[in-house]
């Protein structure tokens, strides 16, 4: 069956800004500046997620074969199945680190893009660099839709387990448990693609991470 990543220089810098200095004004510029996003953890959780679907793949594989002939296996093997993708659906929902970071991570690049732009009217160099930024947010646009059409993947597919559960228990009661390996087939066919398009919103982290991923 195919279903289912300074101590010292702290101190440092707050006793250096704890010293009584004189006050100069805060540059407009700073100021207002979103927190760098964190790419490096933002591959991390992601990868995650992805993992831990893997995981419970290859786990599945071998409890399918024993639900064949018990009603508990298969009632087991449901509910680790359904237990696996609230995971995934929490690691992909929208109050979660990988969306918030991911929406930072625009919002910095698009923030850079106009810096480049204002500059490229004094210096044209510098047009090529608001395009680099350009790309990045296209790049990470495509991530944020790969991510959104999985979770939406990841709720059908949750919903049908949880309202088609006590179906399939059902048969193996009529002695039909056959029908009910028939479903579980196909939810282990759905869990595969799934595992598929997890794996490409990882591909397409790593290429929206860039160098900060060599770092």
């Amino acid at each position: 069956m195919k279903f289912l990543i300074a101590a010292a220089f702290a101190v440092t810098v707050a006793f250096y800004f704890a010293m009584p200095v004189a006050q100069e004004p805060a540059s407009e510029e700073g100021s207002d500046r979103e927190a760098a996003p964190d790419i490096v953890q933002l591959v991390k959780d992601v990868n995650a997620v992805a993992d831990s679907l893997t995981a419970n793949i290859a786990e599945m594989q071998a409890a399918i074969t024993a639900a064949a002939d018990s009603r508990e296996e298969a009632a087991e093997l449901l509910d680790r199945v359904q237990v696996s993708l609230e995971a995934v659906h929490a690691g992909l929902a929208e109050d979660g680190s990988i969306w918030a970071e991911l929406s930072r991570a625009l919002a910095v690049w698009d923030e850079n893009r106009r810096a480049a732009l204002e500059k490229s009217e004094s210096n044209p160099a510098f047009d090529a660099i608001a395009e680099g930024w350009a790309g990045r947010i296209d790049q990470a646009a495509a991530l944020r839709e790969q991510i959104l059409a999985q979770r939406a993947e990841n709720t059908a597919l949750l919903s049908r387990i949880v309202s088609g559960k006590e179906l399939m228990l059902a048969y193996y009661d009529l002695g039909q448990a056959d029908k009910a390996l028939e479903a579980m087939q196909e939810v282990s066919d759905d869990l595969g693609r799934m595992n598929d398009s997890m794996h490409a919103i990882v591909d397409q982290m790593t290429v929206v991470a860039g160098p900060a991923i060599a770092q």
